[in-house]
């Protein structure tokens, strides 16, 4: 709080009601009485008024330092889990195909590359289910931001693209015929199905520096 700025506010009210007692300008003592006491209540309570309302002004930007502070690291977290989700779907696709064309020397095996292929798909569900409560608190912390700042249409266009975007589904790599192919192909899928899911890591960035040049 500027202390400064409420002393010398009080000072100022001060200095009223001793030129007004000192110097009634033809006022009745009753005027000049009623005067000084409405003076001096002003500034006993404008100060406070004051300190009041530079308190609430320090209190908001501290909120929205924090705020900026929780974007960056749920943004992080949520970075985090898309690469987390693009290598299972690939790896759930990649061990389907791998149980296509792979030659095996038992069942046992074959049925490992099965087996392999819907524990991906499990945690493929699980981790989507973690972005979708992670994505829920980004929102809520742009939304409080929005609400102690102003309107930024930049911002809201940025949530509703993260809202609507559809990344494309993993490759079932029904191109490639043999398994050392399929190594390869799984290696350069993963590489690009993050490049697409990268689109939301930019929007964030973008969330972010907009927060960041408002300050």
């Amino acid at each position: 709080m500027d202390t400064t700025r409420v002393e010398f506010v009080g000072k100022q009210i001060g200095r009223v009601v001793e030129s007004v007692t000192t110097h009634p300008a033809g006022l009745t003592p009753v005027e000049v009485t009623l005067i000084a006491t409405a003076t001096g209540f002003i500034g006993a309570i404008v100060p406070q008024l004051i300190a009041f309302y530079l308190n609430k002004s320090k209190e908001r930007n501290n909120q929205i330092k924090e705020l900026i502070a929780d974007e960056r690291r749920i943004a992080k977290l949520l970075v985090a889990y898309y690469r987390e989700l693009v290598m299972h779907k690939v790896h759930k696709q990649y061990w389907y195909r791998t149980s296509e064309i792979r030659t095996y020397d038992s069942e046992d095996e074959k049925r490992d590359s099965h087996e392999r292929h819907f524990e991906s798909n499990k945690e493929s569900f699980q981790t989507i289910t973690k972005i979708h409560e992670v994505t829920s608190d980004y929102f809520k912390t742009i939304i409080h931001y929005l609400v102690l700042t102003k309107e930024n249409i930049k911002i809201d266009k940025l949530l509703e693209g993260i809202d609507s975007f559809k990344p494309r589904k993993a490759s079932d790599f029904i191109e490639v015929v043999t398994y050392n192919e399929l190594l390869k192909a799984q290696i350069i899928e993963e590489e690009s199905l993050n490049e697409v899911y990268k689109y939301y890591s930019d929007c964030c960035d973008k969330i972010h520096e907009e927060m960041i040049n408002n300050l």
